[in-house]
């Protein structure tokens, strides 16, 4: 039988801890990275929470349906971003005591069930939007994602790749470097209308007066990104040119893929190369070396969602809303200062 014990044993964290992160317990200052840890792990080992229901306990009448991807949630390293995402969001939907289904998109038009509201998590393009109008009327709707087709009709929770980008570059120019490199895979078809890391990142270097098309790697969108890192990685050292002294990696995972390729091919990080990734993650902690990145507040993301979604379904709001989260450099082993 697993227990809370076993459970924080695993973790290396207080039974008390692990208790009151499997209650929601508000009051409970830890990072939402390892409260997402906590409950992976629960999931994982089959804990199964006991509750007693009071009399006090608000019905569950109200149900969201959150559309996203076949491939959203295909592994915890790969989608690290989206179940911190998701987990935001079952937290808050526990608060208001929603049901909460996760269905992929293509499957909303054989979903049979009554649901109060729609969140949408990702990127997709207009004409999904258009269809998903069709089918699901003026039922409330939330998305999550860079992409925002219907601003007047659809709350929006966001942060912007142009801050994001900006914030990566200023922290690698301050510490020296100029000849920065881009690794990453191709986004959604659409989400360059937003602002695409890509775009954003040469934009920034170009106003800077100092890019370079050659250290510009993209890969295919796959269903591994942490693969595609490693190998499009391999491929540019591949082509024995000289490299960047830094390399701003689109997300976390290809960020892992890719530390991992310059190491084992003798290319140390920080002290040859250094790496930034983005998203803020939980795993980039644990890597080697630990990954500065640039936290857009994954689980942030999720929860603020539902609270737009609440407002819609419980109160009634009317106006249209759009929030944007500010992100946050997480400063820790991959960046060397150096002189230039």
């Amino acid at each position: 039988m697993v227990t809370i014990k076993s459970i924080a044993e695993s973790l290396g964290l207080s039974s008390a801890t692990v208790s009151r992160a499997l209650r929601n317990d508000e009051s409970l200052s830890i990072a939402p990275e390892t409260r997402m840890r906590i409950l992976m792990t629960a999931e994982r080992m089959g804990y199964v929470r006991k509750s007693v229901k009071t009399s006090e306990e608000p019905t569950r009448d109200k149900k969201i349906v959150v559309l996203h991807k076949k491939d959203t949630f295909r592994h915890q390293i790969d989608s690290s971003y989206y179940f911190a995402v998701r987990t935001g969001i079952e937290d808050t939907c526990h608060k208001y005591a929603f049901h909460c289904s996760f269905i992929d998109i293509e499957e909303i038009e054989g979903f049979s069930d009554a649901f109060d509201g729609v969140l949408i998590v990702g990127n997709y393009l207009k004409e999904q939007y258009i269809q998903l109008h069709r089918i699901i009327g003026a039922t409330p709707m939330a998305s999550i994602g860079i992409t925002s087709y219907f601003p007047d009709t659809i709350d929006h929770v966001t942060h912007s790749n142009a801050e994001s980008i900006r914030i990566a570059l200023d922290y690698l120019f301050e510490n020296g470097h100029d000849k920065i490199g881009y690794l990453g895979v191709r986004e959604t078809p659409g989400t360059e209308l937003f602002g695409s890391r890509k775009q954003c990142f040469i934009n920034f270097m170009k106003n800077a007066g100092c890019y370079y098309s050659e250290w510009l790697y993209e890969s295919d969108h796959g269903l591994d990104r942490v693969d595609e890192g490693y190998h499009t990685m391999n491929s540019w050292i591949a082509q024995k040119q000289p490299l960047p002294t830094a390399i701003f990696c689109a997300n976390d995972p290809v960020a892992l893929g890719a530390v991992k390729a310059l190491l084992e091919n003798k290319i140390s990080v920080p002290e040859d190369i250094s790496i930034v990734a983005h998203d803020g993650s939980y795993p980039t902690q644990y890597s080697f070396p630990a990954l500065t990145t640039v936290d857009v507040h994954p689980y942030q993301l999720g929860v603020e969602a539902v609270h737009l979604l609440q407002e819609r379904i419980l109160e009634e709001r009317k106006i249209v809303k759009k929030l944007f989260l500010y992100p946050e450099l997480i400063i820790r082993d991959s960046v060397k200062r150096i002189n230039r």
